[in-house]
């Protein structure tokens, strides 16, 4: 039952649209889960966020940041020193890019592994993953020439920090920072700061 829960809260959180989750990256969320669910949870957190992201080289608008959005889901195993977590962020990108660019968001969908605090006894939480990002470019890539645009898709790492606070019985804020590697051509490095709230059940 919890495992049914969880993959229709993904259905809910991220949306299948034109070029995004993939069959492949939608099964990705819902065997994270089953394995959750068969590794006996110890609680199971729902959460959402914004901030600030920018691009620290390649990509386009270098420098200029702009609105990331995030959300996700997350398990929490081993009496709550280590949580999995699926999750999905999108940096809108509409300023520092080309005219007439179109879609020039860079989305992405992963999952990682976060250690708690209480387990490193470091001051933050810290969490180690992999994406799968998505970015518009001319139809082609890497040797444009064609016309027309298309979804490319990349898989790449990064890493987390945050920090939470419990806000009643159920509830949370926190506050994270991102740094995402994307093997596009050229190679991208974006970093986001984003704070949110969520409910931890």
């Amino acid at each position: 039952m919890l495992v049914v829960g969880l993959t229709w809260i993904i259905g809910t959180l991220l949306p299948e649209r034109e070029g995004m989750l993939g069959t492949q990256t939608r099964l990705l969320a819902v065997a994270l889960l089953s394995f959750c669910g068969t590794a006996r949870a110890q609680h199971v957190s729902l959460w959402a966020g914004a901030g600030l992201g920018s691009f620290l080289s390649g990509g386009s608008g270098v420098g200029d940041p702009n609105a990331h959005r995030i959300a996700g889901v997350g398990v929490s195993l081993a009496g709550d020193r280590l949580e999995l977590r699926a999750l999905k962020g999108t940096l809108e990108r509409p300023r520092g890019i080309p005219v007439n660019a179109g879609d020039d968001d860079f989305d992405y969908l992963g999952c990682d592994a976060l250690i708690t605090r209480h387990t490193t006894g470091l001051p933050v939480d810290v969490a180690l993953g992999a994406a799968r990002y998505e970015e518009v470019y001319p139809l082609g890539y890497p040797h444009p020439g064609l016309g027309g645009r298309t979804f490319v898709h990349r898989w790449g790492p990064f890493a987390s920090a945050l920090r939470s606070l419990g806000v009643g019985r159920f509830g949370q804020v926190w506050v994270e920072t991102d740094l995402h590697y994307a093997p596009y051509r050229p190679r991208q490095l974006v970093l986001f700061l984003d704070i949110g709230i969520g409910v931890h059940l």
